[in-house]
């Protein structure tokens, strides 16, 4: 007993480092295949070579009709194509139990069971994969469907596809091929086969001897492939040999006429005793399964009648004969040709056994029903969206960038119009086009894919405002799927030959010749060769494909939010050569990506904050809200939460904007502040009065506040009182004094307090006036204060020259990219994307929608320093992204690292003041602290800083850990009574979940 645990330990150890290998000769004298090929009839153990199709989304009789030849003939394999996933398993589990000896069950699906089936991630064609010029990428995607297979009791994928794609008009190959070079497609092919084997798939390799220079497609005819064995040795043949050295498990026979290997007329390589035995398996040594083609295919069926044709593929070298046309004709037919001594059962038995070998290896001895239970779930895991997200970055191909256009910078100075050609879904904008809108602002124009001059013309007149064009093409996408006669398997074929228009050339001139444009070719890349005098753009990108995810990183790409790294895996005419593409390596904007990307568990993660607002919600903390989170530019988690208001009619979106409150005095006035003191205009330890001659005092002029300085005034430490509400001096008996106030905008009355509501002008003076003799505290001890704040549009204004708010969006905002940071929205956004806030009784007497909710902002017009500011999440993202990384963002810099650090830090430190300049810092002692005592958390590293607002904001940056945290509410709806939002910690216990999950 000790000695077979040893011997079975040697055997395990060898078997798990050479797990990528198959040598069936040695897994043929394992003791279970010798017991179950005991075990079969002389018709069984032909029934093992037969793999019969079906389909999940078959009919039940035409299910049951299946289970019933593997009952009745013991089948060895079953090959599904579409259905749905959960189905598959059911009949999975349905066919092995009606199996007498366990099936293999196989799958053709080359880029995952998502090719197949609806509600699965799938992952990129091989030519997509091949553009990464990656082996190690390509194993990691491989791996991950292999994944996928384990947990669907998938035990083959048939593929990698391993033809090389030497012809731009092949009807069948195209797109599933890695590319044109023999060896790159061999190296792919061995790195999918790796990713396969080495998690217990079973890889068969395919066309043998070749498909990719073809014309006609072997479904509907015998294509011809007519070159000399040279020739087919170094182009077609290569990849197959190099999978058959590197120990792939199958390779599968073409439907090919190959008369340099067998001059024998019209017959199908297949079925080709010279082709599968005397160069596959004799010339090459291979050893592992020789499987054929669908034998359904008119490629086959030219050479003979059911039955016939199976009998003779075993005669010629094969193992396994796949979907036949007709399964008892098929087993008839083989038992026919032995009783004719055409096929001895001495090869019968040695290829039963070399099929049970190879069941063995695939885990087969050990068979257990299929789980459904969160078997979609499993799918679709946060693995697989990683390695088909990481696999995309690696594959999107930048072959023109003049003047290096991409990434964009200078986004101000951009007029954008993003166009789509020809996609025909009914959901617009698409993907491509939202991604671009997180960026900055876009207009977005469609065209159909057959659109006509007049529709072009129309577009010229549209786009001439534009100074630049993102130009989407889909057209090439194929539009028709063709049945190829596999039961309901449909593939995507593009069309022959690529659909260009008259049209389309004209618009791709124009484009050329005319505008500042980037082209993106989302579908394959010969679409490219077919267009005549191609007038290349300033940027050029190939996409290979109209996934969503493909979309979306494409946009990413032309922003900086990813690199480029794809290499073009084809020649295209006499345009671009293999191994053409632009390389950029780094980032510049924000990325949009998963947590696994940055070793987060998205479950967890997302699970956590969900709890926390999920009982804010519930307990009428918030009716909704709106969290981002970043790291090291990369945003790995964003979601809204609730609705717009209690009465739950209308959700919140990713693009509403929030109402900032006292977020504004560090996104607003201390932006204005950080850039003034980067050009000399203020000095944070002379007087504030020097900014604001206001303060200053003279015999009729009082002022106590003449000496405070600015950095004892940022640092919330010169003794001002926090707040003044202004708004009661204009009431008289309990109403609004008419002396004031006007229903209509007049050349007095500008300042509008509400939609309807327009105070004057003078009432400025009344302000500044109340500021300046408010009450002064003992200076030196920390007392938060926005009364400063009010006055900083006005001295910037005065200081730079130009309006407070044109000084921001020219420096900050328009720049950014970041056009929803915006004061009075209400002039630029529509009502149903902005969050009501509170129904005020006191002031104005009306719900507050549109309009800032701080009194004294909203005395100022909506425009001031220490409230008034609205944005998204993403857009304050942007600059509080630029500020953690002190001062740049986007290739640019904004401010002097110097000064954000100057701003950033602890100013006194020996007062007990946490505060920096304007930034809200961590408890100085914080980390030494509890969680229940700390702030923002114990986590927060000493660098870190923020600020939160009264409507229940909060923004947090922490440039040691590389986060970024944006949180925004509405949480004065109704009534700013109460505040549950912070008695609950909402906030902070959301930034604490961030860290844990990100330390972890």
């Amino acid at each position: 007993m000790k000695r077979f645990a040893l011997l079975f330990l040697i055997i395990a150890c060898s078997f798990t480092q050479s797990r990528a290998q198959f040598d069936i000769n040695k897994l043929m004298e394992h003791q279970w295949v010798d017991s179950v090929f005991n075990s079969l009839s002389p018709e069984q153990r032909i029934a093992q070579l037969v793999w019969v199709n079906t389909a999940a989304n078959k009919d039940v009789t035409s299910q049951f009709k299946v289970a019933e030849l593997i009952k009745k003939y013991n089948l060895g394999g079953v090959i599904f194509f579409s259905g749905d996933p959960v189905k598959q398993a059911q009949l999975t589990n349905l066919y092995q139990e009606e199996a007498q000896t366990p099936l293999l069950v196989a799958m053709d699906a080359e880029w995952g069971v998502g090719m197949r089936l609806p509600g699965v991630i799938p992952f990129p064609y091989n030519m997509m994969m091949g553009a990464s010029d990656s082996p190690e990428q390509i194993k990691a995607v491989a791996t991950a469907m292999a994944q996928q297979m384990k947990r669907l009791g998938v035990h083959i994928n048939l593929g990698p596809v391993a033809d090389s794609n030497t012809q731009p008009l092949n009807p069948i190959i195209g797109m599933r091929s890695f590319g044109e070079s023999p060896q790159k497609v061999a190296d792919y092919a061995i790195a999918y086969m790796q990713g396969l084997q080495e998690n217990g798939i079973i890889a068969v390799a395919k066309h043998f001897p070749g498909h990719g220079d073809t014309q006609s497609d072997s479904h509907y005819t015998l294509p011809l492939v007519p070159y000399s064995r040279d020739r087919l040795d170094t182009v077609e043949l290569y990849p197959f040999r190099k999978l058959a050295e590197a120990g792939i498990a199958g390779i599968m026979t073409a439907h090919l006429s190959v008369p340099q290997l067998d001059p024998q007329e019209a017959i199908p390589s297949s079925l080709s005793a010279p082709i599968i035995q005397g160069i596959l398996q004799n010339e090459w040594g291979y050893k592992g399964l020789v499987i054929t083609d669908a034998m359904n295919m008119a490629g086959a069926e030219t050479f003979g009648a059911p039955g016939a044709i199976e009998a003779l593929a075993l005669k010629a070298g094969n193992d396994v004969v796949e979907f036949p046309k007709d399964i008892e004709k098929a087993i008839e037919g083989i038992q026919q040709a032995i009783e004719r001594n055409e096929l001895t059962w001495e090869e019968i038995n040695h290829k039963c056994r070399r099929v049970l070998a190879a069941k063995h290896w695939a885990g087969l001895h050990q068979i257990k029903p299929i789980n459904t239970r969160n078997l979609l779930n499993d799918l679709n895991s946060p693995q697989a969206k990683l390695s088909k997200r990481q696999m995309i970055e690696a594959s999107l191909t930048l072959l023109e960038n003049q003047n290096q256009l991409i990434p964009l910078s200078r986004l101000d100075t951009l007029r954008i119009a993003s166009l789509i050609i020809g996609n025909q879904s009914t959901v617009m904008p698409t993907p491509f086009q939202k991604m671009l809108a997180k960026y900055t602002q876009t207009t977005n124009f469609f065209l159909p894919e057959n659109f006509s001059n007049e529709d072009l013309n129309n577009l010229k007149e549209q786009l001439a405002d534009f100074n630049l064009v993102i130009a989407g093409f889909h057209l090439y996408e194929s539009k028709t799927r063709h049945s190829m006669q596999v039961g309901n398997m449909q593939r995507v074929r593009p069309k022959r030959p690529y659909g260009l228009t008259a049209e389309t050339e004209s618009l791709l001139q124009y484009l050329g010749t005319e505008k500042n444009s980037i082209e993106v070719f989302f579908s394959s890349p010969y679409a490219l060769s077919e267009i005549n005098d191609f007038k290349k753009p300033q940027g050029l990108v190939l996409s290979y494909q109209a996934d969503s995810l493909v979309q979306e990183l494409t946009a990413q790409l032309i922003f900086g939010g990813i690199g480029a790294s794809g290499k073009l895996p084809v020649s295209l005419a006499s345009y671009y050569s293999l191994g053409d593409g632009i390389s950029i390596e780094k980032a510049i904007r924000l990325k949009y990506t998963i947590p696994e990307e940055l070793g987060v568990n998205s479950a967890s993660l997302t699970s956590r904050i969900d709890s926390i607002v999920d009982d804010a919600i519930a307990q009428k903390a918030t009716p909704g809200c709106s969290v981002l989170a970043a790291k090291d530019g990369k945003v790995f988690f964003r979601k809204t939460y609730g609705h717009h208001t209690y009465d739950q009619l209308i959700p919140v979106k990713e693009n509403d904007l929030y109402d900032l409150a006292s977020v504004t005095k560090i996104t607003g006035a201390l932006a204005a502040v950080l850039k003034l003191t980067d050009e000399g205009e203020i000095n944070l330890d002379s007087p504030f009065s020097k900014s604001w001659p206001d303060w200053k005092k003279s015999l009729f002029h009082r002022s106590n506040k003449e000496a405070l300085t600015w950095r004892e005034i940022l640092a919330h430490q010169a003794g001002l009182i926090p707040y003044l509400n202004f708004w009661t001096a204009t009431r008289k008996d309990g109403q609004l004094n008419s002396k004031w106030y006007s229903f209509q905008p007049t050349e007095k009355n500008q300042l509008e307090v509400s939609p309807g509501l327009f105070l004057s002008q003078r009432f400025k003076k009344k302000i500044y006036r109340q500021v300046r003799l408010s009450e002064l505290k003992e200076p030196g001890k920390y007392v938060y204060s926005g009364l400063s704040f009010l006055l900083i549009p006005e001295i910037t204004k005065r200081l730079s020259g130009e309006d407070y708010t044109d000084f921001l969006n020219k420096n900050f905002y328009h720049q950014l990219g970041a056009y929803t940071i915006t004061y009075n929205p209400l002039d630029h956004f529509p009502i149903n994307r902005i969050i009501p806030t509170e129904y005020d009784r006191y002031y104005r007497n009306q719900q507050v929608h549109g309009t800032v909710h701080d009194e004294a902002a909203a005395v100022l017009g909506g425009i001031s320093g220490n409230a008034g500011l609205f944005a998204t999440a993403n857009d304050l993202a942007k600059l509080m992204e630029m500020y953690r990384q002190m001062g740049t963002y986007g290739n640019h810099k904004y401010l002097n690292k110097k000064t954000m650090k100057e701003f950033t830090q602890v100013q006194y430190p020996e007062n007990n003041n946490r505060r920096g300049l304007g930034f809200d810092k961590p408890l100085l002692n914080n980390q030494e602290l509890n969680e229940s005592r700390s702030y923002p958390c114990t986590a927060a590293n000493p660098q870190s800083f923020g600020h939160s607002g009264f409507t229940g904001t909060f923004v947090w940056t922490d440039p040691a850990n590389g986060l970024t945290y944006i949180f925004l509410s509405n949480r004065v709806f109704p009534t700013r009574e109460g505040n549950k939002l912070g008695q609950l910690n909402v906030r902070t216990n959301i930034l604490k979940v961030i860290y844990d999950e990100v330390e972890k």
